[in-house]
């Protein structure tokens, strides 16, 4: 399980680290192409420019916390993305309730709490700026979990 500290860790470092951003995005497309390209294909124009922006910054969290515990991640497969996407897809349409509690299923299935309830913070952050509309969030949860089970 990839800790919360791991996750404040790699958070700090990128939020400090401005001008070494393309370079971390740079890298992290060249050790996960299939990834990124699931990250930056059409199906994402749905967000807003800013919430493309926080799904790219999102999945950058993720992978440099999961390589900090666990190096030498294996580049990810399409196959793998598209398994993982459609069985978050499906645990999200069974589920019911507010979208909070529709998150629930997808803790309680987890090993990796602590990358989902970052991923549920930025979803509802109440400072505004790094707010996702309502239509987002549950693709915005969808694609970042399939980034979580495809890393771990």
């Amino acid at each position: 399980m990839i800790s919360e500290t791991t996750i404040e860790r790699t958070l700090a470092r990128l939020e400090n680290a401005s001008e070494d951003y393309e370079t971390e995005i740079r890298d992290f497309a060249e050790s996960q192409p299939e990834l990124m390209e699931y990250l930056t294909n059409e199906d994402v124009e749905a967000f807003t420019e800013r919430e493309r922006e926080l799904l790219l910054f999102a999945a950058l969290v993720i992978f440099q916390s999961v390589e900090d515990e666990k190096s030498g991640v294996p580049e990810v497969s399409g196959e793998q993305i598209a398994a993982a996407e459609e069985s978050n897809y499906e645990t999200m349409g069974e589920a019911k309730g507010s979208f909070r509690d529709r998150l629930n299923p997808f803790f309680e299935q987890s090993r990796e709490e602590d990358l989902l309830a970052f991923v549920e913070d930025l979803l509802l952050a109440e400072d505004g700026e790094d707010e996702i509309s309502r239509e987002a969030r549950e693709p915005f949860f969808v694609t970042l979990k399939t980034v979580i089970d495809t890393l771990t």
